[in-house]
């Protein structure tokens, strides 16, 4: 079950926001779409899915969600040096930039005045992060892509839509192509 609060370490940045008619009309979306994105081909193909067969335009609302990597020390019992601190917020500062840069990318591939669209960088575990988020925004349904992991590699890795479709209360869609046209690299 997802918990029901943020990590300690949770970040959540509204990096996209609804065009101004959008927000101006008052009127709650019918739905809420949320679709997982990173760089992958496989989430190029989930927006691209969802965006053709099912968002409403008119009624729904789009919320885009990147999960960055939480940046941690190694564990040590002395002092950080003042060196190794500036390379981690330089790590930090690096994720936080691609991971809105790619929100944007994202958001920028359907015309704003016509979808209502929002996106929302997050911080952490993606299991964590995308499960808490969904619940926070009532979204209707989620979208995420599949890597395409084999069965053993992913008992051994895990996988973040194996973990979303288990434990998440409400539909999570999966969409992959047909062995025609499977995802090449």
């Amino acid at each position: 079950m997802p918990s029901s609060a943020p990590t300690p370490t949770s970040v959540h940045e509204d990096v996209v926001h609804p065009h101004e008619t959008h927000a101006a009309s008052g009127a709650p979306p019918a739905r809420v779409i949320a679709i997982a994105v990173d760089a992958s081909a496989y989430s190029e193909y989930a927006f691209n899915w969802t965006i053709q067969n099912v968002v409403r335009p008119e009624t729904d609302q789009i919320v885009l969600l990147n999960v960055r990597p939480l940046v941690s020390f190694p564990v040590a019992f002395e002092a950080v040096s003042a060196e190794a601190l500036k390379q981690f917020e330089d790590l930090d500062a690096a994720n936080r930039k691609e991971s809105h840069d790619l929100l944007r990318a994202y958001g920028a591939k359907v015309p704003a005045l016509k979808y209502n669209i929002r996106g929302v960088a997050l911080r952490g575990d993606p299991r964590d992060e995308i499960a808490f988020k969904v619940e926070e925004i009532h979204a209707d349904m989620l979208v995420v892509g599949s890597r395409g992991l084999g069965a053993i590699k992913r008992a051994f890795l895990g996988s973040v839509s194996d973990y979303l479709v288990r434990h998440l209360h409400l539909p999570v869609i999966v969409p992959r192509k047909s062995e025609d046209e499977e995802i090449k690299g």
